[in-house]
């Protein structure tokens, strides 16, 4: 097998979630700071722009899903990257909160074609090292996220909310890169995989209630995260006064050290188990999370890093496992 630091498949869909979750990192800090600003929202108002575009990028993963199966993924991940650059670098210079509302829903949909092919595809690419392979995968996305909101705070920070222009403008950078890259490793990509069938079937090897529960966990876990992430920017620069800056190199912090807990989760799984990750990484965030908010000052700068990376660690085994249960269609099991 080759080495995963040679294969191109897999850098290539690695460097499209990087680009990706770029775009939605830098979202909380646009959103929450300045285009809450800008159009006078209320916190209310901002939960409910940044919460329709999570759902539109993630409630619509196992459609895209299903179709990448069907039709070839590439396409999907090149054009989910084009659509969500665009609309997302134009949601600054939307008039009003209907229309901003609008475009960000419609971005979403940019995350969702990308993405259950995108692990698909990194299941596939990483050959027996599956959860290593998808770890790496996830390493991409996980530092876009927590270069996001400094590349935000600094482009919004000079050009004020119309700054979201020049992030949309290095996602349209990166597509022509990733249009290349995912070109010469669908072949490689294609030799291995078998087409997937129209009907979507579960492995015999679980039980309905083990598909039950790991999407409940899965969905709880995302839940929990995505809010903590969504209003961590807001909360500190309201109510604990921190700064903007301060603010966005918090969130970025985070989000750093949980690019590392995901890789270190991965590998740690291929050894011990993915399910005794999991409970660990569960069992200490949670706390940790709490404990941010409660205090409410620097102290959060201490905690931060520590909470990434342990909250990092559960993505990769819950990923191969949900591939697992739809062992014969792995982009709908991407997207569940």
């Amino acid at each position: 097998m080759r080495s995963l630091l040679r294969n191109v498949t897999l850098w290539s869909l690695t460097l499209g979630h990087f680009s990706i979750d770029l775009l939605s990192g830098a979202m909380p800090i646009a959103v929450g700071l300045y285009l809450k600003e800008a159009l006078g929202l209320s916190l209310a108002q901002v939960g409910l722009l940044l919460g329709l575009y999570s759902l539109s990028s993630s409630l619509t993963q196992p459609i895209f899903g299903y179709l990448s199966d069907r039709y070839g993924g590439r396409w999907f991940a090149v054009g989910g990257l084009l659509w969500m650059s665009v609309l997302q670098g134009l949601i600054g210079f939307m008039p009003n909160f209907a229309s901003a509302l609008t475009l960000a829903t419609l971005a979403g949909f940019g995350s969702a074609a990308f993405h259950p092919q995108g692990a698909s595809g990194a299941n596939i690419a990483a050959g027996s090292r599956k959860t290593a392979g998808v770890a790496m995968f996830m390493l991409g996305g996980n530092f876009g996220f927590a270069i996001g909101p400094i590349l935000a705070a600094v482009a919004l920070g000079w050009m004020g909310v119309h700054g979201t222009a020049l992030l949309g403008l290095i996602g349209l950078l990166i597509v022509p890169l990733l249009y290349i890259l995912t070109g010469q490793a669908t072949a490689t990509a294609s030799a291995d995989k078998k087409p997937a069938n129209w009907k979507i079937e579960l492995n015999p090897a679980f039980s309905t209630t083990a598909v039950v529960a790991l999407i409940l966990v899965m969905s709880l876990r995302a839940f929990s995260q995505q809010s903590f992430s969504a209003f961590l920017p807001p909360f500190f620069f309201e109510v604990a006064k921190f700064t903007k800056a301060e603010a966005s190199l918090l969130s970025s912090l985070m989000l750093f050290t949980l690019a590392f807990g995901t890789l270190t989760g991965g590998m740690l799984s291929d050894r011990i188990g993915g399910a005794k990750i999991m409970s660990i990484s569960m069992l200490i965030s949670a706390p940790l999370m709490a404990a941010m908010f409660l205090l409410g000052d620097w102290r959060a700068f201490l905690i931060a890093p520590i909470l990434g990376f342990f909250s990092g660690a559960a993505w990769p085994p819950m990923m191969v496992m949900a591939q697992s249960l739809f062992y014969k269609n792995a982009g709908v099991g991407s997207g569940v």
